[in-house]
């Protein structure tokens, strides 16, 4: 089993999405995108490749793959020699994809 680990980037995204959606469309709202993007990455334990492979990201040298959770993509790479997912980044898919090349 792989032990999810979210970079503090990819934290402080998730957090300013979550804020956004609480001011925007209300706490319930919010909780249900939160609730659902943790429940998304947690399947990643005993699947970590589950995610498809990210076209924009195969100039890399890791691999980075990804998961959509409501208008959300969470972009992870797999660490097999430690036995983890790191998640890199929680991205709004109305952004322009091009920002991810960034990672």
């Amino acid at each position: 089993m792989a032990k999810v680990v979210w970079t503090a980037r990819a934290f402080a995204q998730l957090e300013k999405a979550i804020t956004y959606i609480k001011d925007e469309r209300g706490q319930s709202y919010a909780s249900i995108v939160l609730e659902r993007i943790l429940e998304v990455t947690a399947h990643l334990e005993n699947q970590p490749r589950f995610g498809a492979v990210e076209p924009l990201l195969k100039h890399k040298k890791l691999q980075y793959r990804y998961l959509v959770a409501f208008s959300y993509k969470i972009i992870y790479r797999v660490d097999e020699n430690n036995d983890k997912v790191v998640v890199s980044r929680v991205f709004h898919t109305s952004r322009n994809p091009k920002k991810l090349k960034g990672i």
